[in-house]
């Protein structure tokens, strides 16, 4: 016969285990919706979320960026963009740590839209990235993004290069052959690691500096999504109009979509 003790001890024990059980769980549950890869099913709406703090009048005209968590994204966004992976100070290779929360916070963040069936993908670039990739780092490159996308759980990546990042060094033949081989790497498990692109408009030509990347992804890439802000001011004059349709070519023409 089991003691009154002995029987408060093994259920003291039970109580003990089943919270356990609950608080690993969740944990599971967690891990496993930002390992999901999210993809949007129907019409995108694509906004860029920053990894780092507003100091204000960092916004456009002078404006103040908003802060707010990543899972706090307005809900008509279905593909947001972590911005960003970049180059540190003092390294050659581009990667990504949120910098103001823990990698677990972080994949809860993730977790929380994905279950929205929202897609959370990196963006690698930005207008300050300093991203110079020789063709003896694609390996590691190739390693640097499957480690980020395992660890906290992003959908695909966003070719977000500017300026000179565009063109330097092996970046424009580095990055899409890196990138095929990490989405063929999730196709082997049946997952489609998103692959999309925002480059500025003037670069969508058949000799545009964006051409070798929207070239050499082809049928790899989901989607296009051009910035048409940045080209000398708010707008342009209406005698700049014939020129810009002048020189489209249906034959050439891509499917995009409009950020």
């Amino acid at each position: 016969m089991i003691s009154v003790k002995k029987r408060r001890e093994i259920k003291d024990f039970l109580v003990t285990a089943s919270i356990g059980i609950v608080v690993l769980g969740g944990q599971q549950v967690l891990a496993d919706a930002a390992s999901e890869m999210v993809n949007p099913k129907d019409k995108v709406l694509v906004g860029y979320w920053h990894n780092w703090k507003s100091t204000g009048k960092d916004g456009y005209k002078g404006g103040s960026s908003a802060d707010f968590n990543l899972s706090s994204t307005q809900e008509g966004y279905n593909v947001i963009n972590v911005s960003f992976m970049k180059t540190p100070e003092g390294q050659t290779l581009p990667t990504f740590k949120p910098y103001n929360k823990t990698d677990t916070e972080f994949i809860a963040e993730i977790s929380k839209l994905n279950a929205e069936g929202k897609s959370v993908l990196i963006a690698l670039g930005g207008a300050d990235a300093h991203i110079e990739l020789k063709k003896s780092q694609e390996s590691d490159f190739v390693n640097e993004i499957i480690r980020l996308v395992d660890t906290y759980g992003f959908d695909g990546l966003d070719i977000d290069l500017e300026q000179a990042a565009i063109e330097a060094a092996d970046n424009q033949t580095v990055i899409p052959s890196a990138l095929k081989k990490v989405k063929d790497h999730y196709r082997k498990d049946g997952k489609n690691f998103m692959i999309t692109m925002a480059p500025e408009f003037p670069y969508l030509t058949s000799s545009g500096k964006y051409s070798p990347y929207i070239n050499n992804l082809d049928s790899y890439y989901d989607f296009i999504n051009p910035q048409y802000y940045n080209q000398g001011g708010d707008g342009f004059w209406d005698s700049d109009l014939n020129m810009w349709i002048s020189q489209s070519n249906d034959e050439k023409k891509k499917i995009f979509s409009m950020v």
